[in-house]
């Protein structure tokens, strides 16, 4: 009787380990996120997208476009073990399920889109800026830029206006040159390739 038991107290012991793995790995139960404390929360009115990891660059927008839907991003720790990790998978699932509720089915695929849309636009700026500052330190174009500042003593400047000249290889046409207040005059045309930030014609030779 006394074996028979223990046999039983084993068995259930191993049965309640094995669960609490089970909870605890695949579904986060015991960390501050998962379906439970999802549900609290959007109980509670607040509804929130977890992000693991370092500060994407595009944070402070997606947090504004964010708002819009009267929802936020919230920023986890770097770092993350397997169970944080599937709780935090089931949390955004349960608000991603709520925000589709609200908003209609497939609503956070156009979200999603309009996030790309960002970041793409993001990169596209700052692929721009990258290519102006390129030919902006060029010798000719820091000679032109000293010399309309001297003979206009300040009262007119240089611009450096970026156009995409080749989308297939990349190469943006940077025109360098002045509003006279007349008319555009240009006075040098580089050409930069935006993968190698390399110019194509240093010689400003087309």
């Amino acid at each position: 009787m006394i074996l028979k038991r223990k046999h039983t107290f084993f068995f259930a012991a191993i049965f309640v380990a094995l669960l609490y793995c089970w909870l605890r790995f695949s579904f986060g139960i015991f960390t501050p996120y998962n379906f439970f404390t999802a549900k609290q929360d959007i109980d509670n009115g607040k509804i929130i997208i977890i992000e693991a990891g370092e500060m994407p660059l595009n944070f402070k927008q997606k947090k504004t476009l964010a708002n819009n839907f009267s929802f936020d991003f919230e920023l986890t720790g770097c770092l993350l073990n397997t169970d944080k990790i599937n709780g935090i998978k089931y949390y955004n699932n349960r608000m991603i399920q709520e925000l589709e509720h609200k908003f209609g089915t497939g609503w956070w695929s156009k979200f999603q889109h309009q996030l790309d849309s960002i970041d793409r636009q993001q990169i596209k700026e700052e692929k721009i800026t990258k290519v102006l500052i390129l030919v902006e330190n060029q010798k000719s174009v820091k000679n032109q830029i000293r010399l309309i500042d001297s003979l206009s003593k300040g009262q007119r400047h240089v611009s450096l206006i970026p156009s995409l000249y080749d989308t297939t290889n990349n190469i943006y046409l940077v025109k360098v040159g002045e509003d006279n207040g007349v008319n555009f005059v240009c006075y040098f045309n580089f050409f930069v390739n935006a993968d190698s930030m390399k110019l194509t014609n240093p010689n400003l030779k087309n």
